[in-house]
């Protein structure tokens, strides 16, 4: 009877040894590379520059703004989604 349950002890750690568990991962390749969609820092309308931001939503754009160097800033549509910035000039 013990030889019985310890041969059945090592055959249920051998099973729970080799089970379960994801495989194991490699890091990238040098000639990968990894996709991010971390935007830049988005701009404060503060009187320092004039600059107009657009926002898409798959490639649609669905608003815009504009800031003005005394720190107005215009708003247009959704601004929502992704976003790009174009600088006009820096104020003095």
């Amino acid at each position: 009877m013990f030889k019985y349950s310890a041969k059945l002890a090592c055959v249920v750690a051998l099973v729970l040894s080799g089970c379960g568990g994801a495989p194991e991962q490699q890091p990238p390749s040098e000639t990968e590379t990894l996709k991010s969609s971390e935007q830049g820092l988005i701009w404060a309308c503060d009187g320092r520059r004039s600059f107009n931001r657009y926002w898409t939503v798959n490639g649609v754009e669905v608003g815009r703004e504009y800031c003005d160097c005394d720190g107005t800033l215009t708003e247009f549509g959704t601004l929502s989604g992704r976003y790009s910035q174009t600088l006009n000039f820096y104020c003095n």
